[in-house]
């Protein structure tokens, strides 16, 4: 008994201790610092909204704060960001997330809707179905208030981000989609036959994940992930370049320390490569793919397309196709700029996710409580003096679930027959 008695009294201890260790975030104090560095750090915030706009806003979630978990005013705090018109401007609330709150969902939206690409083993059976909806709201729906943590410059940029919030337990809760950890699911597959479904959050890695398996993979999805990559295509005298990453060995060398440069590809190599292949292939279309490229550094791109631009005006019975993407972003907006600039390239693809006039040039500073990263623009980049929402291809083509199922590549199967 003596024991026992001891035992509790220990685990009261630990636990009082515990207690004490668990320091509460002073969000006035957060609220006020991201008040102040925003506002003077920013390359010019204010564009959209005024800073009387902004101090209402921060005060708002001030007075809201105490119905909050710290999660949900990170959030709050992140829709008063998005609400001022910057893309690169946010807070990284992704910090903090519960990783044993979120559904083991890969997604992709297609043209006609969300399907699931990815998830576990034991949620195989789910894998290039539709999302219908959550609990009985529509994904529309949803979609709508999880826009509202994104600066939506257009509908590409929801396409693209909005599905990396859709697993996300805590966010679907706060928005009252989702009580606990219950998520129902409205499904639909193949053959239209719709069904409900149960998930469980899970931790999706390498070991457990389960792809979808279209019935071939097209060449750029193969190579998605790498920061370039060339292919000619000798039986359409077509030579393809994918440009997945405004960064290389070079760069990395030149702006940080250079300690990750041997682990990144060369992009002098590619270049001497791709120039090599242009005077001794029989070439009739150069295709530039810039679909998944989210930015980078815009220089060697620029120096890059000032290259080709050269040898088009040489060569000028080839013919220049710049492929765009809901993920053609920053730098790569800048480079797709370059191109409509320099050559007389035919665009064609999606809508970009960002804007050609945009803020950029990104830095950080952390919230002195939470110590959540804020990055914000310190640069304005002006490549058009048109102030449009978005850089639009002269031939669009939205991705379809048909398409991909089927392994073809819409782009570029428009692109052989012209």
């Amino acid at each position: 008994m003596k024991n026992l008695s001891l035992l509790i009294i220990g685990l009261l201890l630990f636990q009082f201790c515990n207690s004490q260790n668990i320091k509460k975030i002073d969000w006035d104090c957060d609220i006020d610092s991201l008040a102040k560095e925003l506002s003077e750090k920013h390359y010019n915030f204010f564009t959209e909204k005024s800073k009387d706009d902004y101090y209402k806003a921060l005060n708002q979630v001030k007075t809201n704060k105490d119905k909050l978990d710290d999660f949900g005013i990170a959030l709050n705090l992140q829709q008063v960001i998005a609400s001022f018109g910057d893309s690169h401007t946010r807070i990284n609330y992704g910090e903090i997330i519960d990783k044993e709150q979120v559904l083991p969902l890969h997604l992709y939206w297609f043209k006609e809707g969300l399907f699931v690409m990815h998830t576990t083993q034991e949620n195989r059976e789910i894998l290039g179905h539709q999302i219908l909806s959550v609990n009985g709201t529509s994904v529309k729906t949803i979609q709508d208030s999880l826009s509202t943590l994104i600066t939506v410059d257009n509908q590409a940029m929801v396409k693209f981000l909005v599905p990396k919030l859709f697993p996300l337990i805590q966010v679907l809760n706060y928005f009252g989609f989702v009580e606990g950890q219950k998520v129902e699911l409205e499904l639909k597959d193949l053959e239209g036959n719709t069904k409900k479904y149960i998930m469980k959050p899970a931790m999706m890695n390498r070991q457990n994940r389960k792809m979808f398996l279209p019935d071939s993979l097209p060449f750029c999805f193969k190579n998605e992930r790498a920061f370039f990559v060339d292919n000619y295509q000798a039986n359409n005298n077509i030579y393809y370049l994918q440009y997945n990453k405004c960064w290389s060995k070079e760069l990395e060398l030149k702006y940080r320390n250079g300690k990750n440069a041997n682990k990144l590809p060369s992009f002098k190599e590619f270049e001497d490569k791709v120039f090599e292949t242009l005077q001794t292939k029989t070439i009739q279309k150069i295709v530039f793919d810039l679909r998944f490229n989210g930015g980078g550094s815009s220089s060697q791109g620029t120096y890059f397309i000032e290259k080709l631009a050269k040898f088009l005006d040489k060569n000028p019975e080839i013919n220049l196709y710049v492929v765009l993407g809901r993920t053609t972003f920053s730098s790569a907006i800048l480079n797709a700029m370059d191109c409509k600039r320099l050559t007389n390239a035919t665009f064609v693809g999606e809508e970009t996710g960002g804007k050609p006039n945009h803020f950029g040039e990104v830095k950080s500073f952390r919230l002195p409580n939470s110590k959540l990263r804020v990055n914000y623009s310190s640069k304005y980049f002006k490549r058009s003096d048109e102030d449009v929402k978005t850089l639009a291809p002269d031939y669009y083509m939205e991705p379809s679930f048909k398409d991909f199922k089927n392994g073809l590549d819409p782009v570029m199967e428009w692109i052989k027959k012209q």
